[in-house]
């Protein structure tokens, strides 16, 4: 049958480089097949301005129903967020008559990289098979998060804020960046606080904070009544951590209840007060391409760059990482130098080279920062020098491998143990400032001269620059360490 019009074909692409494709996206298709004269050949979800096939749409747009419950979970690799939300999907699926959906966006860092989770709740089916990019509920695991996401962003009006945070209620607002503070305001959020860190630490968790804070959630939420909410995350951790023995299980147990005493809400103020302010993802002094493309992927916002953004070979720059200050460590390693026997092993076993060890004339001590440490330096070599071990406090991921592997111990006046090493872990966000600049003005000073150590040591491979620094390993990684110490010893390939 002969057609006595051809029938109008339009084609289009949507996903390129993991875009996101979402509700708002459709109906700007839909958008553009209305037209008079639609363009072909199109893509969607891009800001293409190299060829300008992208449609534009409205980001507004949305087929979520005002009933569904939204929440969005920050967490950090290996902290138990996901796990614990999707537990929770399944209480709420299994003991409400709630429908219940849930995503899990990662990153590429493996554990102690931060992890999203996306949630869905409501009585009528739920049909949106893309991201949150509005929510009711924004919990965020990680304090040093709050300075590199803005993760309030989608958050709507009169929405709830649950904090993981190490300050109470009557300290967070001031120690909390400007920003965050105002859109709290503007947003009439509800804010609430708990030290999850804390309380993990008390009963015998380590950094797993996901029963805490998946109880907060329970509570702050009111999706179940408290009472009910308790019971089925008791029995989920029965489920999950029965085989474990029952001490692993009474730990959790405790968990729940201490979660249940120390959630606060804070009192919102009318004015930011704050004189924190979120500082850029990386340091001024990066290359431009790191503040142009890698500063915005670091940010989570990777998606916004457009096209033109890309490296036309598809090569990015290598060695990065340097800039990124990923800052994720609760505690970091804080040298003793009167403790010290300087053999090198802290920084040898470090698996993101975040601690180095230096001899130098002691004339680079005259401009140091107050806080660097210095102690003379004891091999026969090094005769008249001094010596530094200094951690570099953003990218230390608080491992404590050094600590563990320290052979030199403390002793008292009467020649016992007191428990303490040359290396020893310490709160970081006291830290954090001094460090960084003790960690800096490290680095200025000249490497120490080959002449004077043996590379086929161990302490003499460790005067040597890593090439390999602040990888995306896990914490404590065995194998970047050989990685690491392989171009200490052969140099650049």
């Amino acid at each position: 049958v002969a057609f006595k019009d051809y029938p109008v074909i339009v084609g289009g692409r949507y996903g390129l480089g993991s875009a996101e494709f979402n509700a708002a996206m459709a109906k700007g298709v839909l958008d553009n097949l209305a037209l008079d004269k639609p363009k072909n050949h199109f893509t969607i979800g891009i800001n293409d301005d190299v060829t300008f096939t992208s449609l534009e749409y409205d980001k507004n747009f949305t087929t979520d129903q005002s009933e569904v419950h939204r929440a969005m979970f920050y967490g950090l690799g290996a902290d138990g967020t996901v796990g614990a939300n999707k537990n929770s999907i399944i209480i709420i699926g299994e003991n409400t008559d709630n429908n219940a959906q849930g995503y899990f966006v990662y990153d590429s860092k493996k554990a102690g990289a931060v992890t999203v989770s996306h949630l869905r709740f409501g009585k009528d089916p739920i049909r949106s098979t893309y991201l949150l990019d509005r929510t009711n509920f924004v919990a965020c695991h990680n304090f040093s998060f709050l300075e590199k996401y803005d993760m309030l962003d989608n958050a709507e009006e009169g929405a709830t804020f649950l904090l993981n945070s190490p300050y109470g209620a009557d300290k967070i607002w001031d120690m909390i960046p400007r920003e965050v503070q105002q859109q709290i305001i503007d947003k009439k959020l509800k804010f609430y606080v708990i030290d999850a860190i804390k309380l993990a630490h008390e009963l015998g968790l380590g950094a797993r904070i996901n029963t805490i804070m998946q109880t907060a959630f329970f509570v702050i939420s009111k999706i179940l009544p408290v009472e009910e909410a308790v019971r089925q995350i008791k029995a989920s951790i029965q489920k999950s951590y029965g085989r474990k023995g029952e001490r692993i299980v009474n730990m959790n147990y405790a968990a729940v209840d201490a979660a249940l005493e120390n959630i606060e809400e804070v009192k919102v103020t009318d004015k930011a007060t704050s004189t924190i302010t979120m500082p850029g993802p990386v340091p001024e002094d990066a290359p431009e391409f790191v503040q142009n493309v890698t500063a915005k992927i670091i940010a989570g916002k990777g998606h916004e760059l457009p096209v033109s953004a890309m490296p036309f070979d598809g090569t990015f720059p290598t060695g990065t990482t340097k800039f990124e200050k990923r800052n994720i460590a609760v505690e970091i390693p804080v040298w003793e130098p009167e403790v010290c026997i300087q053999c090198g092993t802290c920084s040898f076993v470090c698996p993101h080279a975040t601690i180095r060890i230096k001899a130098y004339d002691p004339k680079y001590l005259q401009d140091a920062p107050e806080t660097f440490k210095s102690a003379d330096a004891k091999t026969k070599n090094f005769a008249g020098m001094k010596f530094t071990v200094q951690v570099a406090p953003e990218d230390c991921t608080g491992c404590a491998v050094c600590v563990e592997a320290c052979p030199a111990k403390e002793k008292d006046e009467n020649k016992q143990e007191t428990g303490r090493k040359a290396i020893n872990m310490a709160p970081q966000a006291p830290l954090r400032k001094p460090e960084a600049e003790n960690w800096d003005y490290f680095l200025s000073i000249p490497d120490t001269d080959p002449a004077l150590y043996n590379i086929g040591t161990v302490k003499g491979s460790q005067f040597v620059p890593a090439m390999f620094e602040f990888s995306g390993a896990c914490p404590g990684c065995g194998e970047t360490p050989y990685v690491k110490l392989l171009t200490q010893l052969f140099g650049d390939r």
